[in-house]
């Protein structure tokens, strides 16, 4: 019996995932557990494997495409069982919402969308569109429409309510004919009852005259070198993006004295040399924000339909740059663990990060994030949240500076601290008494071994 390889979802967050590089090609024989393909989504490259023993009967999926989670990628058959090929954007299309049977398209009255949670924007694209939000997979916090999940229902449909009454065509057949500039009222649909699919696009690309180019149209500037919004880059754009469009974002500075977490860390250094561990500052900092929201509860929640959630756990994700994003793996029930071991599991989050060898269980359940760019010069900025968390901490570059120290003026270790929060969430004075909290530990780092 033949079975459905479909994209798994791998975390809580995730919608879709793009298609790396197949591992396998149709016709080979397989076994449960073996990798088939490689699938990139914003956090990590994952392998998928095999659910079942069998042969690849079909590979839907095309390398680089974006795919829905739960959307076939592959066929898996019996060895000689005669399976049947599934159209690519049939299987894709299982993802939409469902489709009314007539053509025409129920017109959008407040009736229909006044009780449905949706972004502005949302609902002004639909209302433009004359698209029903109640037909709309919503993605934001709280079951909310954003933006996005509009146009990913338009992507998905493949035509808008006016192209509906004038010819039946897959979406890949649109957006193919979109791409090679196909009039599709001109193509004798192949497919039931007309309807013109993926093959009808393709021939009547190969028979028709090249058109002219364009590339020679005057521009102002002309760009040494395109990169494409794909992959990691265009999820971490749609997930900043939906941070900053539902939350409630606010963002704090000080500036902390950290000349005496300085001298603990080359002591501790000092100390620990003969064990081959090596203490950075953010090693530290992780166990000083887990000691801090031991202290402050309320900033150690998410935010969710029932209400807000404090969360029993202090999971801390960690940032880790990449040539051509990021990565936040995280630092499970950091406040139970000991400075040693958070430095080696730090370490080697880092170390595998950049050769894509995290795991996805490695990079999820995160309960609060810190992102430092002291390496990089940077004294302060404003660090956006990692949904669904509430609170993210930035931390800047330790520089000495002169500063008034016990009413003289002297030449002290200066750290900046930048936290963003959820105002729906978290008020301004908890966030700064945090703050302080967090501050406290840098001044007297001492406190951490207590």
């Amino acid at each position: 019996m033949a079975i459905e390889l479909r994209m798994l979802q791998m975390d809580q967050t995730m919608t879709k995932g793009k298609i790396g590089k197949w591992l396998v090609t149709e016709g080979d024989t397989v076994t449960q557990g073996q990798p088939l393909l490689e699938i990139e989504t914003d956090k990590v490259v994952h392998e998928q494997e095999s659910p079942t023993d069998g042969v690849i009967a079909q590979l839907i999926a095309e390398e680089g495409a974006n795919v829905p989670v739960n959307a076939i990628l592959a066929i898996i058959g019996s060895p000689g069982e005669e399976v049947a090929r599934v159209e690519a954007d049939t299987a894709t299309a299982q993802q939409a919402p469902p489709q009314p049977e007539q053509p025409e398209q129920p017109k959008v009255t407040p009736s229909t969308t006044a009780e449905v949670k949706a972004s502005p924007a949302a609902r002004q694209l639909a209302e433009k569109l004359s698209i029903d939000l109640t037909q709309v997979q919503a993605s934001g916090p709280g079951g909310r429409i954003l933006e996005s999940d509009v146009q990913r229902y338009i992507d998905l449909r493949g035509e808008t309510p006016a192209e509906t009454t004038r010819l039946k065509a897959s979406p890949l057949a649109r957006r193919l004919a979109k791409e090679h500039g196909i009039d599709l009222g001109s193509i004798m649909g192949s497919g039931p009852d007309g309807r013109i699919v993926r093959d009808d696009v393709l021939q009547a690309s190969a028979a028709a005259p090249p058109t002219p180019s364009v590339i020679e149209t005057a521009t102002p500037q002309q760009a040494t070198e395109v990169i494409p919004m794909s992959g990691i880059r265009e999820i971490i754009a749609e997930r900043m993006t939906v941070s900053l469009q539902t939350t409630a974002s606010v963002t704090l500075h000080t500036e902390v004295d950290a000349t005496a977490f300085v001298e603990l860390r080359g002591m501790l250094n000092d100390k620990l040399q003969a064990r081959e561990v090596s203490l950075t500052y953010t090693d530290l900092l992780v166990k000083v924000v887990a000691n801090a929201l031991g202290e402050h509860p309320r900033i150690n929640a998410t935010l969710t339909d029932e209400g807000i959630h404090l969360l029993s756990e202090i999971n801390i994700g960690v940032a880790v740059a990449l040539e051509d994003g990021l990565v936040v793996p995280v630092v499970q029930n950091a406040d139970k663990e000991r400075l040693s071991e958070i430095s080696t599991q730090v370490r080697d989050f880092a170390e595998r990060a950049r050769s894509n060898q995290l795991t996805p269980g490695e990079l999820q359940g995160g309960t609060f994030t810190i992102t430092n760019l002291g390496n990089f010069g940077i004294d302060a900025f404003t660090p956006i949240i990692n949904p669904p968390e509430s609170a993210i901490l930035g931390v800047g570059r330790i520089v000495k500076k002169p500063v008034v120290h016990d009413d003289e003026i002297a030449i002290r270790s200066m750290l900046t601290l930048s936290l963003t929060f959820d105002h729906r969430v978290i008020d301004g004075a908890p966030a700064a008494q945090f703050l302080q909290t967090i501050a406290g530990y840098i001044q007297d780092p001492y406190l951490l071994l207590v």
